[in-house]
């Protein structure tokens, strides 16, 4: 699929004429009616900008988008491609695991904050409070599970055996994230 997103870039340089200013100026009016809470107009932008070619900052705020009207799936689509241009960016994991939550797809939720958690180890700029929020966001997992584990079985593809060591690894990572950064300072 790189192929195909390589191709589609080579293609809108060669043949489609867009106005960067214009663009600039959609961008800045998207960001508008997003902190405005007008999230279908944003989208309504987003999409025209969408058509002109492919932009990570777009298919992002677009995803943020439709999360706020509860259109996971669609988010889901918009950062996975924004995943397979840019899969190294953990903020990315962390914000799909938010829409695979909403659609009760946990083990696709632990795979994605599994992920976040590799890349964030791997990022110069360690902050705590992204790893309070991933912490916070597996120990919810894993209550959930506990909670549904009979019904876990037949709407997730994982085993829980499975998913709850993914979980605890994950919860490991962080730990050593914290451990190396506190040695780090001193």
């Amino acid at each position: 699929m790189k192929w195909f997103a390589s191709l589609r870039m080579k293609f809108n340089k060669n043949f489609v004429k867009s106005d960067p200013q214009q663009e600039l100026v959609d961008l800045d009016k998207v960001k508008q009616l997003y902190l405005l809470e007008r999230f279908n107009e944003a989208i309504f932008y987003l999409d025209k900008a969408v058509i002109s070619g492919f932009n990570s900052t777009v298919y992002e705020l677009r995803a943020k988008c439709f999360q706020k009207l509860d259109f996971h799936y669609r988010a889901i689509d918009d950062l996975d491609k924004i995943i397979e241009d840019n899969p190294l960016e953990f903020s990315y994991y962390q914000i799909r695991a938010f829409s695979r939550n909403a659609i009760y797809d946990i083990s696709g939720q632990i795979e994605d904050l599994h992920s976040c958690i590799y890349y964030y180890r791997k990022n110069d700029n360690i902050q705590g409070s992204v790893l309070e929020e991933l912490e916070t966001d597996l120990l919810s997992a894993r209550n959930h599970i506990e909670k549904t584990k009979p019904d876990l079985a037949i709407r997730s593809n994982s085993p829980y055996p499975a998913i709850k060591n993914l979980i605890t690894e994950s919860l490991g990572r962080i730990k050593k994230i914290r451990l190396a950064t506190r040695i780090r300072q001193y």
